[in-house]
């Protein structure tokens, strides 16, 4: 990053993708639907969580690494405390169990190894 900075040189959208400077690629005739797909998906996300990080993106471009840091806590505070973050973190926890057992059952619906050798259970 500090190279393109410095000498100023253009990248192309692959390059800037490869080194994290974009999170998705389009081609233009899809970008109305990969606009959509994002913001759909930031939608689904629970606000205050959802806020709370946007919040310390924008605090931290407004003032240096270490004062973002310590801003950070407060900003997800009202988010983490609230009603809907008490509820959420049991039903991810029952969401991930049942897509394990899943997994570990395979398609057949039997449990026990997948693929030989490999048994996937804990």
């Amino acid at each position: 990053m500090l190279e393109i900075v410095l000498t100023g040189c253009p990248i192309t959208a692959e390059r800037a993708y490869e080194i994290g400077s974009l999170n998705r690629l389009a081609q233009p005739s899809q970008l109305r639907a990969a606009a959509t797909e994002l913001a759909t998906e930031i939608l689904e996300g629970a606000p205050l969580s959802v806020r709370a990080a946007r919040d310390v993106v924008d605090t931290s471009t407004e003032m240096g690494r270490s004062a973002a840091l310590q801003a950070a806590p407060h900003a997800s505070e009202a988010a983490y405390l609230s009603e809907g973050a008490q509820e959420v973190p049991p039903r991810v926890c029952e969401q991930a169990q049942t897509s394990l057992e899943g997994t570990l059952r395979g398609p057949s619906g039997r449990s026990g190894s997948r693929g030989g050798d490999r048994d996937l259970r804990p």
